[in-house]
């Protein structure tokens, strides 16, 4: 039976259902498409503390053994995490810093510009390598309390550990929550930034529901999770990656008050509904609207429903990208635009399109370009001055630019 991972009730309700679904960072050889797997994908909400989760959960080793995303290829991304150092450093100065799910050490890496000593742990030997290569300490491994261990023994204890876009990962964030205790100093503490459910709620987020991400938090069901192993909010905010994300520090010491910030955001998620189920199911109305617009409106374009049939291309290799051309059918698409080496010249989960490099865009540019990374486009188009046709934008609704 379901059990919620923030409060542990099993009184959970399916709200949205988006059917079989290859994995959405399962990116393909030619060769491989034959072996290629779908999966269930549907999203329950838990009727007594709110919290939205996937049960449909993909192995860890299948996931990210061979990791295609890398954090330093996305300028934005590099930006992010050279200001969360910063951040770091100014509100909390730390000697010690442990990052799980440190990607390509995109953190890791401004942290020791700051000369704070940092060490981090993922399980993607491939993007772990890419860490090192760059003279960043890298382990390869899961986040538990043997690896706090180990760090503890050759490091010393952390004042911050800390995961952004990872905790969310995990189908049983305890094991991360109990390392976390057993690394951390008596005045440590836990930094953590996940993909906000409030930012999915009101940017109709949808695209970012796949098997990677098995939990949607709010500050309320994070906050329940975290008091069950003794850590306590003393600080949350909004900060805009991915389109709004959720930073929330934890304290170990239990005398640390919390700022005025938590109360705060509690009292606005109250006041929006966002652990009441309506609301998600209402959300799922919404959802299903939009994927039927967006689905028949770019099929009537490619299709001569409107004139003469326009060539139509896609930029943003990303997850999103293959929730969007599987929930739509896209299997006409020119090509897909992405700048990762990880992924360019590989084909799209499910539908198969081609991943070419922005060069590509510049040579042969479509017609119309749906932008799956709709919530890069200011940076896309300022790459791209060169481009004449027709962005097309899926989210938050459907748009032409």
């Amino acid at each position: 039976m379901n059990q919620c991972r923030s409060c542990l009730s099993t009184e959970l309700e399916l709200f949205l259902d988006l059917g079989m679904q290859p994995l959405a960072g399962g990116f393909l050889e030619p060769s491989q498409i034959a072996k290629e797997k779908k999966y269930p994908l549907r999203a329950y909400v838990c009727n007594i503390c709110g919290l939205v989760q996937i049960f449909d959960v993909i192995p860890p080793d299948t996931l990210f053994d061979n990791y295609l995303f890398s954090s330093s290829t996305v300028q934005y991304l590099v930006n992010h995490f050279a200001n969360y150092a910063k951040w770091l450093s100014d509100n909390y100065h730390p000697e010690f810093v442990v990052e799980f799910g440190c990607n390509d050490g995109v953190l890791l890496k401004p942290l020791k510009e700051y000369s704070i000593r940092s060490v981090g742990v993922d399980i993607s030997k491939n993007i772990t390598d890419l860490a090192r290569w760059k003279g960043l300490n890298a382990v390869t491994g899961y986040f538990d309390v043997e690896m706090a261990k180990w760090i503890k023994r050759e490091h010393g204890a952390a004042d911050i550990v800390t995961g952004s876009n990872a905790f969310p990962h995990n189908d049983n964030p305890g094991i991360i929550l109990e390392a976390s205790r057993e690394l951390l100093k008596d005045k440590g503490h836990l930094c953590l930034e996940v993909m906000y459910a409030g930012a999915l709620l009101e940017k109709l987020q949808w695209d970012s529901m796949y098997h990677e991400h098995l939990s949607y938090f709010c500050l309320s069901t994070i906050e329940t999770l975290l008091n069950r192993y003794r850590f306590h909010v003393v600080h949350a905010e909004i900060v805009p990656m991915h389109a709004g994300s959720l930073r929330v520090v934890a304290a170990v010491d239990p005398t640390e008050y919390p700022d005025g910030s938590v109360i705060e955001m509690l009292r606005m998620e109250h006041d929006n509904g966002y652990q009441n189920v309506d609301t998600w199911r209402k959300f799922s109305d919404d959802v299903r609207r939009q994927i039927f617009v967006v689905k028949n409106t770019l099929f009537c374009l490619t299709h001569g429903g409107y004139g003469d049939c326009p060539t139509v291309a896609a930029y943003g290799a990303a997850g999103r990208a293959t929730m969007w051309l599987n929930a739509c059918n896209m299997d006409y698409l020119e090509y897909i635009v992405d700048e990762s080496p990880l992924r360019a010249g590989k084909l799209m989960p499910g539908v198969h399109t081609p991943i070419v490099y922005p060069d590509e865009f510049r040579k042969r540019p479509p017609d119309y370009c749906l932008v799956t990374a709709w919530n890069y486009l200011e940076q896309i188009r300022n790459k791209h001055p060169e481009y004449k046709g027709v962005w097309v934008l899926p989210a938050p609704e459907m748009r032409f630019v």
